[in-house]
């Protein structure tokens, strides 16, 4: 059959079968969100992926009912996908974006075939993917809290909400967090030199406002004892986090270990996936996260989220 995702002459019916089509997904993504055990970064991905495979069933076969899905409507958009020239990478994101709402779809007619059944090429990626899991981070989380660690548990949650770099938490004194805490405002002694004001969201705040009340250490640094190097305190927990890792680790296949900065990845990718989502062009979404994390470059940023954010060329 022809296949497009352009407006065809009854571009009416069509937006109103994918209307109808989103808004069946919109349940199908409250569940998925809620139960699905990875990071919530690759669902807000996956759903725009199946934003635009919903619009392709919608303009080419007139599907209204998302229950529908099966081989045939894969096989033509992989091929449309091809047409417009997109990399199998890309292209087996959007398959596996796919498969991932399918099966939280209630009542779902039809199973989805391997993607060897389609053609799908093997495409290793070079590049590693160092984010963690929400289930690894809560762990390890609750593990160094029950040990006494605050010094791990404090910049743990500053990196995972806030993408500070290990040496950026370290720097802070307690009068910094507490001008943050009145302003909203953090002002971060970076990389090279390089410094910015972070606007910190309300669980970075919290954890600031924790730290300052738990932790006696009214002169010098809020997570460096009296007496103790700076590099001694870095090495202390990251540490921690190496000699515990494989306790709490979610993820079988993970090329790289979970490491402190990996929680900084993280972040970068939530706030990337939350820019999309909202529909924000792709552009302007790498501006504001590496603005956010300190980079000179959004191309440094892209680092950060591995291919994924090539497969954000969805209709709205």
């Amino acid at each position: 059959m022809a296949r497009s995702s352009g407006r065809s002459g009854n571009s009416g019916a069509t937006d109103g079968i994918y209307q109808t089509l989103l808004i069946q997904f919109d349940k199908v993504f409250n569940s998925a969100r809620k139960d699905y055990p990875g990071a919530k970064s690759s669902i807000y991905r996956c759903k725009s992926s199946m934003r635009q495979f919903l619009f392709f069933c919608a303009n080419n076969y007139r599907m209204q009912n998302i229950r529908n899905i099966q081989d045939k409507h894969i096989k033509d958009f992989i091929e449309y996908r091809r047409d417009q020239g997109i990399n199998e990478k890309v292209i087996k994101n959007d398959i596996w974006a796919v498969r991932l709402f399918h099966r939280y779809t209630p009542k779902a007619k039809n199973r989805i075939s391997d993607n060897e059944v389609f053609g799908l090429k093997s495409t290793p990626d070079g590049r590693v993917d160092r984010a963690w899991t929400e289930g690894e981070f809560k762990k390890m989380l609750d593990f160094a809290e029950k040990l006494g660690r605050q010094d791990v548990a404090f910049t743990m949650r500053l990196a995972q909400h806030a993408g500070l770099r290990i040496h950026e938490c370290l720097r802070l004194s307690k009068e910094d967090a507490e001008a943050a805490l009145r302003t909203g405002i953090l002002h971060v002694k970076g990389k090279g030199g390089r410094e910015r004001d972070l606007k910190l969201s309300s669980e970075a705040l919290q954890a600031l406002s924790e730290a300052s009340v738990r932790i006696n250490n009214d002169a010098g640094k809020l997570f460096v004892r009296p007496g103790q190097k700076t590099h001694s305190a870095k090495k202390s927990i990251e540490g921690f986090i190496s000699k515990h890792r494989d306790k709490f680790r979610e993820l079988e296949d993970r090329e790289k270990n979970m490491t402190f900065h990996g929680l900084r990845h993280t972040f970068a990718r939530k706030e990337y996936f939350q820019r999309i989502d909202r529909g924000m062009d792709i552009q302007r979404a790498l501006v504001e996260v590496s603005r956010i994390l300190g980079h000179n470059r959004p191309e440094v940023t892209k680092i950060y989220l591995g291919t994924s954010h090539l497969n954000f060329n969805y209709v709205k």
